[in-house]
């Protein structure tokens, strides 16, 4: 790659558009020189933006890039023009910045956009803005990256190490010591792949060693102290006493059969002895109850007595009540009589008086035609009035609106002159918002990277938190598992004990003991052989035994896998830098910042400005017209005001003062006229209420004459059926007393008679039940239950005895099988864990450093590769030195073993002796550093697939060279344009300068830096 000319448009310090013609300079060889500050790098920083998106030295983002110089009004951008081989290639470039909207006032982000273009073939005076030749990728950034890689054949990291060659590090390089030189040197060589394949193999291989570990302790613990084979010959030994078992159940399960069915017989006998005595019991409260039930048959023969005076009694209350009625009324009568006495009386004293009101009324009447007569006239001058209340209403309304244009011609006066001085404060807005939003944008790039690292941080405290919980959930599954070991025993020892109190129940002298075959039995077992539940108890413990096993085991895999996840969470801690600033600090910045910028964002007034000054104007104008015209308005509502009001004066002067007011006649006639409707009411009233009482008077009389006929009447019917009443009760041969207690069982019949049926169906039944129960037991003995229960409790309890034995027995297989299958599939997979770990963990010892060199695969790499580049560079300081000088990395010997490390020495060969690379001079260092950066970039440059490099910038470094030092690395510097390479320099030393005319001078200015082309200053 060859640059041919390079375009830079407010770029870092420059505020303009700076042109680096290359194409135009005779010399291969070229300086870039400038003040410090000026701008030099940053031609490389424009150069590797342009091709890559990232400066020289990788340690700035593209936005920071942008200009922020006061006089940069154009975005930023950058173009090269460069030829690779025949063909010839145009790249531009526009970082993320702010910029201004292209509608409205405010800013927007500028998104980075890169473009790529093929101009082969057009001359470099062709090349223009409009005319960049063929378009082969746009605006798309990572589309461009990948199309400048593969043309070029190397990435911006290569571009760096080939092209643009620091001179500061290689110094390091040569004077650093080995552990210092070993990361410069990783920053140059790129053994990300090394490390990458390192790391790996290593977690590989640990994760297969400690599921390797897990699965051993695992298995461990599952056989609990003892191997598989021993742990089958118990498994088969269980087995056998199981089988003896189902032998001994089958035939103490056909005894328990024989003794439960002479107990349930003797049961069913009893039951029939126990109903016979309850049937005797009721047969003799049945006697006893026969009393009651004659006292009830002679209730029911008084009842139907009763029934026949039912009639006549309801016939006599019918009297009573019509006579009391009859009574009541009278009683109404004569006092609604006197109600109407007093009524007409008092009715003809108020029409007595109303005839003394006539000379009232009449005087009524003639105030009421007098206003009628006003009303008139006030009538004629409303139409006057209603003019005059119009002219007054115009003239307001016209004052109202003077006095609102006046205001409105106010206001557009203060809008014009505001908006005036806002056009002036536009610029320093812009400013403004450009500087908040650089100053947001790299707070954001903290707040981001103080995310990430409170990120990892805050997984680290989770994990950290999670192995304690795990720690004490193991240390819980330790202490339940203990807990479950001892109700096990406890629970096993329970079920001996009650299997021995079994067996001494059974025991008789001089026979053999069941267990152990002894005659004699000199302390037999005691106790209560009849407790239930042991065997329920015993199954439970093993399995939650089983089950706290299970838990622990799982238990302290998690907790290892726990720790194992909290020591990668540290790491992750470790591998990022720690915020300068914690959260609550830059918290508030931040928010600042963001309010700032939000509230310039928001800040709409610059919006169309220049129209909004323009419609301010023209508003101003017509509000001053419209008050003029305002003020002439007021003077004719004035005028017709006078006219209306002399006009209705004129018409009233025939109406009283006090009635001229609104509503004031028209109040005043409705007063006269209601009093005297109330006067000619009042006297109507009276004379319709005196003929109205007269008439509620003669009624009233006459309804007390019909009220005395009715008690007559009533008496007369009421004591013939007192005599019917009396003699239905003699007929009946009751009395008045004894037919009101028969009275009641009237209803009663049907209960009455159901009762006395239900007695006599019970005798009956009872004494059919004494006969059936009698003849059932006949002679028989009544039975021996608790002999019958005994002999069945003694056949259970050997049952349950043997099942109990049995069904232990076959807990304990289960349990032994499935441990016997966990520990086999166990096995299997250690086995192959194993099988698979062995080539892992051999390869993970090798490449991290568990070898005979104790040297990681990454530092071999690095070595193999610096030995190339030493190689390299010995081409390049011999004939700088005279053939004087040689690098080499000097073997040293530890621990019994030759080894090489990243030590570099220098062959003398004048003393045929080597030294320390510290020990050369300020010239023989610097001479030997460029030899080190020509070196990396020729083995770069080889091992890239031998990519023809048709540039090299070399930066800083010259400065401490004499004469003739600095002429044997400029002629080394020729050496290379002999293979068609053109070398650019930049420094700003004043020996570099005179020796190397052609190239560039860069000035600082108050506007921005500035580029110029220098050639022949000799």
């Amino acid at each position: 790659m060859k640059p041919i000319r390079l375009t830079m448009t407010a770029f870092g310090p420059y505020a303009g558009t700076e042109v680096v013609d290359f194409s135009s300079l005779e010399a291969s060889i070229f300086g870039i020189y400038g003040e410090t500050g000026a701008g030099k790098t940053t031609v490389f920083d424009g150069i590797s933006f342009a091709l890559f998106g990232q400066s020289s030295g990788a340690e700035r983002a593209p936005e920071d890039m942008v200009c922020h110089h006061d006089h940069a009004k154009d975005i930023t951008k950058v173009e090269l023009v460069f030829d690779l081989g025949e063909d010839r290639y145009v790249i531009r470039r526009i970082p993320v910045q702010q910029r201004a909207a292209l509608r409205g006032s405010g800013t927007t982000t500028q998104a980075h956009e890169a473009y790529l273009f093929r101009a082969t073939g057009m001359k470099l005076e062709e090349i223009s803005e409009d005319n960049p030749g063929e378009v082969l990728a746009e605006k798309k950034v990572g589309l461009v990256d990948a199309q400048v890689e593969e043309l070029l054949g190397y990435n911006a990291k290569q571009f760096r190490q080939i092209i643009l060659l620091p001179q500061g590090d290689f110094r390091r390089i040569l004077t650093a010591s080995s552990d210092e030189r070993s990361p410069i040197l990783k920053q140059l060589f790129d053994v990300g792949l090394y490390e990458t394949f390192t790391a790996q193999i290593k977690a590989r291989a640990a994760t297969l060693y400690r599921q390797i570990s897990d699965e051993k302790i695992r298995r461990s613990t599952l056989l609990d102290d003892q191997s598989e084979d021993q742990l089958s010959q118990a498994i088969q030994s269980m087995i056998d006493q199981i089988a003896v078992l189902d032998k001994t159940i089958e035939t103490e399960t056909r005894a328990l059969e024989k003794r439960q069915k002479g107990l349930s017989a003797g049961e069913a006998l009893a039951e029939k002895f126990k109903a016979l005595a309850i049937a005797r019991e009721e047969d003799s409260e049945l006697q006893a109850e026969g009393g009651t039930i004659d006292a009830v048959r002679i209730r029911l023969k008084q009842a139907r007595a009763a029934q026949h005076v039912l009639v006549s009694e309801a016939a006599l209350q019918t009297a009573r009540d019509e006579s009391a009625t009859a009574a009541a009324r009278e009683h109404e009568a004569r006092d609604n009589l006197k109600s109407a006495t007093d009524a007409i009386t008092g009715a003809r004293e108020t029409l007595s008086r109303t005839h003394m009101q006539r000379e009232e009324r009449e005087s009524a009447q003639a105030r009421v035609s007098e206003l009628q007569r006003q009303q008139v006239t006030l009538d004629q001058s409303k139409a006057l009035l209603e003019e005059l209340n119009a002219a007054k209403l115009t003239s307001q309304t016209a004052e109202e609106a003077k006095a609102a244009t006046e205001k409105k011609n106010v206001e557009a006066q203060q809008a014009l002159s505001a908006l005036r001085d806002l056009q002036k404060q536009h610029p320093q807005h812009v400013r403004a918002l450009q500087e908040a939003t650089t100053a947001m944008s790299a707070l954001d790039t903290e707040s981001q990277a103080l995310d990430q690292f409170e990120t990892a941080v805050l997984k680290r405290d989770r994990q950290s938190k999670e192995v304690d919980r795990l720690s004490t959930q193991h240390d819980e599954a330790l202490e339940q598992l203990e807990t479950a070991k001892a109700a096990f025993e406890h629970a096993e020892q329970d079920l001996t004990e009650i299997q021995a109190l079994h067996i001494a129940r059974k025991l008789k002298p001089g026979e053999p003991c069941p267990a152990c075959g002894a005659l004699n039995h000199p302390d037999p077992a005691s106790g209560d052989p009849e407790r239930r539940g042991r065997h329920d108890e015993f199954e439970r413990a093993g399995k939650i035994l089983r089950s706290a096993e299970n838990d622990e085991l799982e238990a302290r895999t998690t907790l290892a896998a726990a720790k194992a996840t909290l020591v990668e969470r540290q790491n992750e801690v470790d591998a990022l830098e720690c915020p300068k600033r914690d959260r609550v600090a830059l918290a508030p910045i931040l928010l600042a910042a963001r309010e700032e910028k939000n509230a310039l964002e928001a800040d709409n007034r610059f919006a169309d400005l220049e129209g909004k000054i323009s419609s301010a104007e023209a508003f101003a104008s017509n509000a001053a017209q419209a008050l003029e015209n305002a003020k002439s308005a007021v003077s004719d509502a004035k005028g017709v005001e006078v006219r209306a009001l002399t006009a209705y004066d004129t018409t009233l002067k025939g109406v009283p003062d006090e009635l001229r007011p609104v509503n004031a006649l028209s109040e005043a006639l409705s007063a006269a006229i209601a009093k005297h409707d109330q006067l000619a009411a009042d006297h109507e009233a009276a004379v319709a209420g005196e003929k109205d009482a007269a008439v509620v008077f003669s009624a009233a009389e006459e309804a007390a004459k019909i009220a005395q006929n009715g008690v007559a009447k009533t008496s007369e019917g009421l004591k013939k059926a007192q005599g019917e009443f009396f003699g239905q009760l003699e007929k009946v041969g009751l009395n008045e007393e004894a037919f009101q207690a028969a009275k009641d069982d009237v209803a009663q019949f049907s209960v009455l008679e159901a009762q006395i049926s239900d007695y006599e169906n019970r005798v009956a039944a009872i004494t059919a039940r004494l006969r059936g129960l009698t003849e059932d037991i006949g002679d028989q003995p009544t039975p021996d239950l608790a002999l019958l229960t005994k002999a069945r409790n003694e056949a259970r309890a050997a049952l349950e005895q043997s099942r109990d034995a049995q069904s232990r027995l076959k807990n304990e297989l289960d349990g032994r099988q499935q441990v016997l299958g966990q520990v086999q599939r166990l096995t299997t997979q250690i086995n192959d864990l194993e099988k698979e770990y062995g080539p892992v963990g051999g390869l993970s010892d090798l490449v991290n450093g568990n070898n005979d060199r104790k040297v990681r695969l990454p530092d071999f790499a690095i070595a193999a590769m610096f030995d190339e580049v030493l190689l390299a560079a010995n081409h390049r300081l011999g004939p700088m030195t005279d053939g004087r000088y040689h690098l080499m990395r000097p073997e040293v010997t530890g621990g019994g073993r030759q080894k090489q490390g990243l030590e570099i020495s220098v062959f003398d060969g004048n003393t045929e002796k080597s030294r320390p690379t510290k020990t050369l001079s300020g010239g023989e260092g610097f001479q030997a550093s460029l030899a080190l950066a020509l070196g990396l970039s020729d083995v770069v440059q080889r091992n890239s697939g031998g990519i023809k490099l048709d540039a090299i910038f070399i930066d800083e470094g010259f400065g401490t060279l004499d004469e003739d030092t600095l002429n044997t690395a400029l002629e080394t510097l020729y050496d290379l344009t002999n293979d068609m390479r053109s070398v650019g320099l930049i420094s700003h030393t004043e020996q570099v300068k005179t020796m190397i005319t052609e190239g560039f001078d860069i000035e600082i200015t108050p506007t921005g830096s500035h580029i110029h082309p220098r050639r022949n200053v000799a």
